[in-house]
C-alpha cells in the first residue's frame, strides 16, 4: 500500500454527505479522497481546481457529478474537507 502523503480530515457535514449517498458512489468519492491522500501534491491531479470569488482558498475535487470542496494546509499536511456536494449545488 502506497505511504500516505496527506492526511484527509472530513468536517461532519462531509461524513454526513458521504453516508447519505448510495453505496457506489461513497466508494468511487472514498477512492478519490485516498489518491488525494498518497499524492505528493493534491493541486496536481487533474481533477482538482482552485475556486475563486467567495470561495477563494478552497479547492474542489471532481467525481462524477459530485464536487468535493476542501482546503489545504501545507505546514501539517493536511486536507481539509468542508462538503460534498451534487455539482449543481456546490457553488
Amino acid at each position: 500500500m502506497p505511504e500516505k502523503n496527506w492526511k484527509v480530515e472530513l468536517s461532519k457535514e462531509a461524513i454526513k454527505d458521504l453516508i447519505n449517498l448510495d453505496k457506489n458512489v461513497s466508494s468511487r468519492l472514498v477512492n478519490k479522497l485516498n489518491k488525494l491522500e498518497i499524492s505528493e501534491n493534491p493541486l496536481s491531479l487533474k481533477d482538482v481546481r482552485p475556486l475563486v470569488g467567495k470561495l477563494k482558498g478552497f479547492y474542489r475535487l471532481r467525481v462524477g457529478e459530485y464536487r468535493i470542496i476542501f482546503e489545504l494546509d501545507r505546514h501539517n499536511k493536511r486536507i481539509g474537507i468542508h462538503i460534498i456536494v451534487l455539482r449543481g449545488n456546490a457553488y
